[in-house]
């Protein structure tokens, strides 16, 4: 009976840890600072993981060379050396990387009771998320509040609620985010519940009608994420039968679209811009359309700049955002790069490949939801600063063992 009591506290634990660390800012905006209790939290779970912690630790400095993750340790920590201090992106990096890295032992047995515990706190935090997308819905019909929802910024490029706009003949002139502040995080948060969701030991009718809730919020979040996650997912439904070197050449393509789609802003010659702030540079004209540079865009040239212009050992992400209007540089390269170092920035990429290559190169039956996850992840990872992101690197880091785990269910 303790045991079981301990499970469910942890569960508990696990799934709130989960969800303040992806509404942080909501609470901060509406109520208050939680990042305290965050810690607190996740102190506790680094306490009652310490043995396993010291096991992976150890099991990393006697691999050393053969291992990359000493690598990325080594690399981190030689660049606090050289810059004689220690930046708090860093070690909210090397605390998160090396707590979940810590779990993968356990991912190698389906039923194992860590396994069964990561499914559970991400799929009800993608609950609790996806209440508040319904609720930011209702809001947004029905009160003039704007808690759960946002109204679209003046002169804001949103090609998803054109594209709905014409499919349904109905325009969302607001941007529902529920708990989250930003609702890519919502989008993040709910195609990682759709992900997972074949895993959990529901029955199939139910699964079905979580399934039909979660699209239909992810829909209603209108973030870009969401139309790319629909995309590859309906390209591997239909697909099933082909070989994958045309599959891949399919789902490669929709990627390039979509990444060119998120650096370009496309609008008519006659309207008038009015904010700059995502239509940066002037391009060209085609078919009475005006092509800038978007947001994103411009992020990555500032990037670039900032980095061929610093020592490898001297970017500073502080600094960063002197040049970028405050904003982080919407990619997980360039922001390794200036919390850690260039070298540093480039073992993640190689973590992050070697990872997928690891799920998606083996025979073992795998799921399409799942597997549209993880190319979706892995191509916003360009897009999205998610050095900091638990709910990234527990689908990531463990991904290779989420296929031991796997039913006989649709292969990809």
């Amino acid at each position: 009976m303790l045991l079981k009591a301990t499970d469910y506290l942890l569960f508990i634990i696990g799934t709130i840890l989960l969800f303040f660390f992806s509404s942080t800012w909501w609470f901060e905006n509406y109520f208050f600072n939680i990042k305290p209790i965050i810690y607190i939290i996740f102190i506790i779970f680094i306490l009652l993981n310490a043995t396993n912690l010291f096991k992976y630790l150890l099991k990393v400095i006697r691999e050393n060379f053969k291992n990359l993750d000493f690598f990325i340790i080594i690399s981190i920590i030689l660049y606090f050396l050289i810059q004689r201090r220690i930046n708090y992106y860093g070690i909210s990096f090397l605390a998160l990387y090396v707590f979940i890295s810590s779990l993968s032992p356990y991912m190698r047995e389906s039923n194992s009771k860590v396994y069964k515990l990561i499914l559970n706190c991400i799929f009800f935090s993608g609950m609790i998320s996806l209440t508040g997308v319904y609720l930011g819905l209702f809001e947004s019909l029905f009160l003039d509040t704007g808690i759960f929802h946002s109204y679209q910024p003046p002169g804001y490029p949103n090609p998803t609620s054109d594209l709905l706009e014409k499919i349904t003949g109905f325009r969302l002139s607001n941007l529902i985010s529920g708990f989250q502040l930003g609702w890519n995080y919502t989008a993040y948060i709910i195609i990682s519940c759709l992900g997972i969701l074949n895993f959990m030991q529901y029955k199939t009718s139910l699964k079905k009608i979580l399934r039909v809730f979660l699209i239909v919020g992810l829909i209603l979040t209108q973030a870009k994420i969401g139309f790319l996650f629909m995309m590859i997912l309906i390209v591997m439904h239909m697909t099933k039968k082909f070989q994958r070197p045309v599959r891949f050449l399919l789902i490669f393509s929709i990627c390039i679209c979509y990444l060119l789609l998120t650096h370009i802003t496309i609008i008519d010659s006659n309207s008038l811009i009015v904010s700059e702030k995502y239509y940066r540079e002037y391009i060209f004209s085609f078919m009475h359309k005006d092509f800038y540079l978007s947001f994103f865009s411009w992020l990555k040239i500032v990037s670039s700049k900032y980095l061929f212009s610093s020592s490898i050992f001297l970017t500073d992400l502080n600094e960063f955002f002197k040049l970028s209007e405050g904003s982080e540089p919407h990619s997980l390269f360039f922001s390794s790069s200036f919390f850690g170092g260039l070298i540093f920035a480039f073992l993640v990429t190689m973590r992050l490949i070697n990872n997928l290559s690891k799920y998606f190169l083996s025979n073992l039956e795998r799921d399409i939801y799942f597997s549209t996850l993880l190319c979706v992840f892995c191509i916003e990872s360009i897009l999205w600063d998610s050095y900091d992101a638990p709910i990234f690197w527990l689908i990531i880091l463990l991904s290779p063992y989420y296929k031991n785990i796997t039913k006989k269910v649709s292969r990809t």
